[in-house]
């Protein structure tokens, strides 16, 4: 019995790694069917996976989780409902997932690329849920308060609404959008969410009576990782450019995946990752995605580049005395190799 309990104990505190819990992958699209295998397991465990055409041409961004299941796909960048689509991803998969021969995710020949979130606590959740038209408190199992949660009514056409930590519980920003931030109780009814739930008011876009919705939580520096179960691995936090437009952004590690969009102005969501050329050594091929938009991966810079220890922007791409929230996802390997290969 001691010996059961021992080994349970050992399991219950195994350390996790966010190369466990977060991919960015790059393929290349073959008008069939294909498997991507990135090491990440979504039947077990659960979680969302993002992909985006890169190539020239409009592409949309789809998204799909485990809650609603393979199949059924919603587009950052649109405001319809969700859709089946029977070759788009075709199932979640123990170390990845498989896609159809949908054009806009497998296009033959067409540089494509996916960023998959596993669900863990202290780093993502999925939930869904029933509006009811009336103020409703919603259970998550993140483990820790949430950062930044962005919610998607599935069932109707509705825009994507997003609560960030750095925006507080009165406001809203929109995923779909280049709009400022707007401030309504409707949102969240101006309370903030807790380690195992959050608030929806009585906005439509978040909570129609007997429509469904999904909702995406990211954690904000919960701890939770590495062989100590202390590290970071996700951060959601705001920055505001000088006069010159130069920002230093302190996160405690390097990141391999941003999300940001300016808060005090009217601007483009952008997504970077080190796959696509977010590197510390050239900050001027970030080649930024819009969540917004269906435009092609942009062959240019954002003018941020990552540093051992947050990122940095300069020379004013993204201007001067602005404030931008953001996501940030650590780089890895975590794990430390047990062999040359």
């Amino acid at each position: 019995m001691l010996a059961k309990q021992l080994q349970g104990a050992a399991l219950a505190t195994q350390p996790v790694f966010v190369e466990e819990v977060f991919q960015s992958w790059l393929y290349t699209g073959n008008g069939s069917t294909q498997t991507i295998t990135n090491g990440i397991d979504l039947s077990g465990k659960g979680g969302l996976v993002w992909l985006k055409k890169r190539g020239v041409g409009i592409g949309d961004h789809h998204l799909y989780d485990t809650n609603r299941g393979a199949t059924f796909q919603l587009l950052s960048n649109g405001t319809n409902a969700q859709i089946t689509r029977t070759t788009g991803l075709t199932a979640f998969n123990n170390n990845g997932f498989s896609i159809g021969a949908y054009s806009e995710i497998n296009g033959n020949t067409d540089p494509q690329v996916s960023w998959t979130f596993r669900k863990q606590a202290k780093f993502f959740d999925v939930v869904t849920y029933t509006g009811n038209g009336t103020t409703q408190t919603i259970n998550h199992n993140l483990g820790s308060t949430p950062g930044c949660i962005i919610v998607k009514g599935t069932s109707s056409v509705s825009s994507w609404r997003v609560y960030h930590t750095s925006l507080g519980n009165t406001q809203s920003a929109q995923l779909d959008s280049t709009a400022v931030p707007v401030t309504s109780a409707g949102y969240w009814n101006n309370t903030s969410p807790t380690s195992t739930q959050f608030t929806v008011g009585t906005n439509a876009n978040v909570n129609d009576v007997g429509q469904t919705y999904v909702a995406y939580l990211f954690a904000h520096n919960a701890g939770g990782f590495g062989a100590a179960g202390t590290d970071n691995v996700i951060s959601c936090g705001s920055f505001t450019t000088d006069g010159s437009a130069n920002a230093t952004v302190t996160l405690g590690y390097e990141p391999q995946w941003v999300l940001l969009k300016s808060s005090s102005s009217v601007a483009n969501w952008f997504m970077l990752d080190v796959m696509r050329g977010f590197t510390s050594n050239d900050s001027s091929n970030t080649n930024p995605l819009l969540p917004n938009l269906s435009n092609a991966e942009a062959s240019g810079s954002t003018n941020i580049k990552p540093t051992s220890t947050g990122f940095t922007h300069t020379n004013g791409s993204i201007g001067a005395n602005t404030t931008y929230i953001y996501i940030a996802i650590r780089r890895g390997p975590m794990r430390t190799p047990t062999s040359g290969t």
